[in-house]
């Protein structure tokens, strides 16, 4: 467990406005005051004196007696003593002149050429650029007070207030003031359009606010029984964490708000992130643990089972990240009695890799230009850390703050970093650089030969589409791709959804079906989400799409970084419930093989092997024992009761019951009632004698012989080939 709640800031008497620049001494540089001092190395002190006194009026004198071969012979003496010296006093010496390799005019080719650009180092300043004040923030290891939206507005909680400032014009506002029986503010955190923010306060209550209007939209209440120290948002769901253990989906859009909770931590939540994709949420406790959800498998009914428990921790996680550029890596950090920072493959649940920090971490923030982590730290140091990724190298470490560094927020560029601490200062840092898209040009628009008869091609296909009575709502990457594609004469239509306000009726919201969506370009990476979701509605809905999910996993192919296994194993069991078609084989060959090496899958490879082969009593042993993967596919033992029906159909003109029992795994008054549906439907008829099941006749469990009238083969024409037989 982790300090939490420092209150000497509390017992601070300076009035401080909130949010004003603070002003901290710069010592000056000292000047450049080193003197040139000579290069005593390359200096001959005693030729030097020689040269200064004796040397100069012994060369005097032996200048009227000089013959050119004494001249050569003394300048081979003072070149064999090594006395052959020109100055008095060496500053540095020659260097030699560089051997020329190439030829002349092959060097002056060279100048031509355009040099290699070579990426110049990155200067990470050490100091920040910029410091307010930051009085009366809650110093508190397990809230979230600081939050950085898109639109480039930084919120900020100070106590029982909420302050806004504008990063663009430097302008603050006051958001809102908590009730005293209410407060403090013990999280806020931004939605996804910038306008609206969700405010958890100190008695379980969250408040929704319109930040462009100032006012209050709703208010979230039985959610939790004591604070709201978490928040976390996944497009129109409000993710809720509380010092009561629970973590609450609510919907904001509808009335009753809650859709969704998930139980694993025994204490405090403190830590809560969703994925880039939003199928998955990572949740840190003060019980040292990390949970992954996974958004598929929840349920509105009961609480929903973890994906992975991680248990690594020996202190309290509150610092999450998720990678920008790796969808299932998962950065988190540990406490003052842990102090690493770990990886994990949120996949399969496995760490990759463990750093000891040396001090406490409180929070992680991924650059969304570079393979660079940031950290912020505690005990002891109080610093930031950034980090090189994969090696983790430290890079640099900025420090300037006085108490530990609680809160991190980046900005939208991904630019700057804020920071806040327990030394009632907010302070800016120009960490990760300049992004990518201001250093690089636009590149210039490349034409493809061509390309107008294809959008014509793809045009007229989408227009004579039929549409699916039942639609699948699509994500806005995707309805845009497909909306480019549409006819230039349809009408547009546009819906603005206010954040709060309940939605009467689902239909009034354009729709298209994913068979449109595939058909348009099933090689198109940003309807990948929309499919993964496909794959959920197919399974809640009982239904099934064989084209669609095999669109998925070619596109899982191309992008293998993004490859969900659980989606994966959702879709080979609803292909097993397909049997007796291929389609498990088809799915089957577009998974890789080091997928197929796991756990879950070698077990759903036997089960369709069995039931190929017709065992069904080893398929049900067999399936019990992996009762925990199927289960998650509602009218699984349905299909293959139906499946085992049909084979005993083709194989038996009269199935004795034991063998209907072991084809259908049921026996006593289940199996009679199974038996007693079939006779009303399907024409079954019961013998009384020993109780075998007489089924209906087919061509294959009933064959009969079929006279050939084709073709008349005369006996002459028979007797033609005798002899050539003979």
């Amino acid at each position: 467990m982790d300090a939490g709640m420092n209150t000497s800031s509390h017992l601070k008497a300076q009035a401080r406005c909130p949010l004003q620049e603070h002003f901290l001494p710069r010592k000056n540089s000292k000047e450049n005051l080193d003197r040139f001092i000579p290069n005593r190395s390359a200096m001959d002190f005693d030729y030097a004196h020689y040269a200064l006194t004796e040397g100069r009026n012994v060369k005097d004198q032996e200048t009227t007696v000089s013959s050119p071969s004494r001249e050569a012979y003394k300048k081979q003496l003072a070149e064999t003593m090594n006395q052959n010296h020109t100055r008095i006093l060496a500053f540095r010496n020659k260097p030699q002149a560089p051997a020329e390799l190439l030829p002349t005019d092959h060097s002056a080719s060279l100048l031509h050429q355009q040099p290699k650009s070579i990426k110049p180092r990155r200067h990470i300043p050490q100091t920040s650029e910029r410091t307010l004040d930051a009085p009366d923030i809650v110093d508190d290891f397990y809230l979230n007070l600081l939050d950085w939206g898109s639109a480039n507005v930084l919120a900020i909680a100070l106590g029982h207030t909420v302050y806004l400032w504008d990063a663009s014009s430097g302008s603050t506002s006051e958001l809102v003031t908590i009730d005293e029986e209410k407060g403090p503010v013990t999280s806020i955190n931004w939605a996804p359009d910038g306008r609206h923010v969700a405010v958890g306060l100190n008695n379980s209550e969250v408040q929704l606010w319109d930040s462009a209007s100032n006012r209050q939209l709703r208010t979230l209440k039985g959610c939790h029984q004591s604070r709201v120290g978490s928040l976390a948002w996944n497009n129109h769901v409000l993710t809720t964490g509380g010092m009561d253990g629970k973590i609450v989906n609510n919907d904001v859009r509808i009335r009753s708000h809650i859709v969704e909770t998930y139980s694993g931590h025994t204490q405090e939540v403190c830590g809560l992130k969703w994925s880039g994709s939003g199928q998955q949420l990572a949740s840190g406790g003060n019980d040292n643990v990390v949970h992954i959800w996974d958004r598929s498998v929840a349920s509105s009914n009961s609480t929903t089972q973890w994906l992975h428990r991680l248990e690594e921790h020996t202190s309290a996680v509150k610092a999450l990240a998720w990678c920008p550029f790796q969808a299932n890596l998962l950065a988190t950090g540990g406490g003052g009695g842990d102090r690493t920072i770990k990886f994990w493959n949120t996949h399969t649940g496995a760490c990759l890799n463990s750093v000891d920090t040396g001090s406490q971490v409180c929070s992680l923030l991924w650059s969304k230009n570079e393979r660079e982590l940031l950290s912020s730290h505690g005990f002891t140091q109080n610093q930031l850390t950034l980090w090189k990724y994969p090696s983790m190298v430290k890079m640099g470490e900025l420090n300037g703050h006085t108490s530990r560094v609680l809160y991190m927020a980046q900005s939208p560029d991904g630019c700057t970093v804020a920071t806040a601490a327990g030394d009632e200062t907010l302070r800016f840092w120009n960490v990760f650089g300049v992004p990518e898209t201001a250093k690089k040009p636009a590149p210039k628009a490349v034409h493809e030969p061509f390309s107008h008869v294809n959008r014509i091609l793809i045009r007229q296909s989408v227009v004579v589409l039929p549409l699916n009575p039942r639609s699948f709502h699509l994500s806005p990457a995707a309805r845009h791709h497909l909306c480019t594609f549409s006819s230039a004469n349809q009408p547009k239509r546009t819906e603005t959804v206010e954040m709060g306000k309940e939605i009467e009726s689902p239909k009034e919201q354009s729709s298209y079906t994913v068979e449109q969506l595939v058909a348009v370009n099933p090689f198109n990476p940003e309807i990948l989400p929309d499919l993964e979701n496909h794959v959920t509605e197919q399974v809640t809905s009982q239904t099934y799409s064989l084209d669609a999910n095999l669109c998925l996993l070619r596109l899982y192919q191309f992008e293998p970084e993004r490859m969900n296994t659980h989606v994966v194993a959702r879709i080979l069991i609803k292909a097993l419930m397909a049997m007796p078609s291929p389609d498990f084989s088809l799915c089957l060959f577009l998974i890789p093989e080091r997928v197929q090496m796991e756990e879950q899958f070698k077990a759903l490879i036997v089960l369709s092997h069995y039931l190929e082969t017709g065992r069904f009593q080893q398929f049900w042993d067999e399936a019990s024992k992996n009762r925990h993967i199927l289960e998650t596919v509602p009218g699984f033992e349905q299909a293959i009761q139906a499946y085992a029906t049909h084979l005993l159909s083709l194989s038996y003109q009269k199935v004795p019951r034991s063998v209907l029992s072991e084809a259908v795994n049921m026996d006593g008054a289940s199996l009679d009632k199974f038996i007693e549906h079939q006779v009303t439907n399907s024409g079954w008829i019961v013998e009384k004698e020993d109780g075998s099941i007489v089924l209906p006749q087919n061509e294959f469990n009933h064959p009969e012989l079929k006279k050939n009238t084709g073709e008349n083969v005369s006996l002459e024409h028979i007797a033609r080939i005798f002899p050539i037989l003979g």
